[in-house]
């Protein structure tokens, strides 16, 4: 190679340095330009509500899909804290924010933040035929043609189309009656039987003697001896996937505890979770007080697993925590439900043992429903960005690799439309425990500052 070659390769490669500096300038030029002009800028706040570096790299990922099909602008972020997104709603410096309820409550009766889509999470449901046991009754489909089924207004269009083929292959001319949910239904079966031959219900996986999982288990806590009296004649082969707006909390105890009602905790041994948590605090104090229930010594454990640990070691009566319906993940960890008992099972090495558990510990009660996080925009945001930002957002989780982000960053399969009047029931439930939506974004504040002074 001769001296001039060689002398021209080294100003060739910082030729092509600085012509890529100039362009990388540009860009940001460009991008301060266009942020300046306003309209097609969106700051997008994620709450710190699991591993920081996930979010903010998941929250990228979103940024650049819109920023390519929309050509908005995206700056998505992760405060340190629930308070700093709030704020930033407040003062402008955030456009949407995905947050909590009370979080979203707080940022609408401060700065007049508004609810424009809930998550959306999925459940899997099975549905199934009941009818009653003894002789001469209906022992499965083949039996109901032209039978009287109650059928609950309650299905969902998915679980609803998972069995009415089946009806209709193996019962043809059975005959709808149409009841109110799956409980109903099996009142029904068991109080009409001049008017009604069987009764649909959803059904998941639940403990054996859980108050929760069908129509049979819900009725059983209002009128025992229900289980003895009805059966399961049929049960679909594949689950339906439903999409679900809410979760609960729920009222656990030990099955040889002697409380098979939530009067029977009366002056009784009590665990919640921790004064912040909606499902292991807010709402079952709710429910309790709904049933006139007047606690003995309770205790906050800390936890949701402390909270089932102390049930099952027999150091309460009760005790409550979140509760949704079984999954996927829950076939393949092999904890079979997804309320805070799979918290403590995952530790227990066997299938026979985790299934001995769920007969320990038993779901009592459900609390009403808890929405899901909220996905909200500050005051005066511009409908036109707020509805170009959407149709990318739904392009986003409708591709592979968009929809597992969309997982990492708000554990949610969809996205769904919502307003502010979602939340009035949540409302009403912090009005009734007197706890303010305020006192739990403190709270929750205080958990992250020992979070990151690594307290516990």
């Amino acid at each position: 190679m001769t001296a001039k070659r060689r002398a021209i390769l080294p100003r060739a490669g910082w030729l092509l340095a600085a012509l890529l500096f100039l362009a990388f300038v540009a860009g940001l030029v460009r991008r301060d330009r266009i942020e300046r002009a306003g309209g097609e800028v969106i700051r997008m706040l994620f709450v710190p509500s699991v591993e920081q570096g996930t979010l903010a790299r998941r929250g990228n990922e979103l940024a650049e899909f819109v920023r390519k099909d929309a050509g908005l602008v995206i700056r998505s972020a992760v405060p340190t804290s629930y308070a700093a997104v709030v704020q930033a709603l407040g003062t402008g410096q955030a456009d949407i924010a995905w947050v909590p309820a009370f979080a979203y409550v707080v940022a609408h009766a401060r700065y007049g933040a508004e609810a424009r889509l809930q998550v959306v999470r999925e459940a899997e449901r099975y549905a199934v035929v009941v009818t009653r046991s003894g002789a001469g009754e209906p022992a499965g489909l083949a039996d109901l043609a032209k039978k009287r089924i109650a059928f609950p207004k309650s299905f969902s269009p998915e679980l609803r189309a998972t069995l009415l083929p089946e009806l209709d292959r193996w019962a043809p001319g059975w005959v709808e009656v149409p009841v109110a949910d799956d409980k109903d239904a099996v009142q029904q079966l068991l109080d009409r039987a001049d008017a009604v031959d069987a009764a649909a219900s959803s059904w998941v996986f639940s403990g054996p003697k859980d108050f929760v999982g069908d129509g049979r288990k819900l009725l059983e806590y209002d009128r025992p001896g229900t289980l003895e009296k009805t059966r399961i004649a049929f049960k679909t082969s594949e689950a339906a996937r439903e999409r679900v707006t809410v979760y609960y909390g729920s009222v656990l105890t030990r099955t040889d505890s002697g409380v098979s009602r939530l009067e029977d905790l009366n002056g009784r041994p009590f665990a919640f979770s921790d004064a912040t948590s909606t499902s292991g605090y807010i709402f079952p104090l709710n429910l309790l007080n709904a049933s006139s229930v007047k606690l003995g010594h309770v205790y906050f454990a800390g936890g949701h697993a402390n909270v089932i640990q102390a049930v099952a070691d027999g150091k309460v009566a009760g005790g409550s925590s979140f509760y949704s319906p079984p999954g996927k993940v829950n076939e393949i960890e092999h904890t079979y439900v997804a309320d805070a008992r799979h918290l403590v099972m995952k530790r227990i090495p066997t299938d026979e043992g985790r299934l001995a558990f769920l007969d320990e510990v038993r779901v009592l009660a459900l609390t009403d429903p808890i929405p899901n996080d909220v996905c909200c925009v500050r005051r005066g945001f511009p409908r036109s960005t707020w509805d170009r930002f959407e149709r990318s957002l739904q392009k986003f989780i409708a591709t592979p690799e968009g929809l597992r982000a969309y997982l990492d960053l708000v554990a949610a399969v969809a996205a769904r439309p919502s307003d502010d009047a979602t939340f009035d029931g949540f409302r009403s439930a912090l009005r009734a425990t007197g706890v303010s939506a305020v006192q739990l974004l403190e709270a929750e504040e205080e958990k992250l500052r020992k979070k990151r002074e690594g307290k516990k």
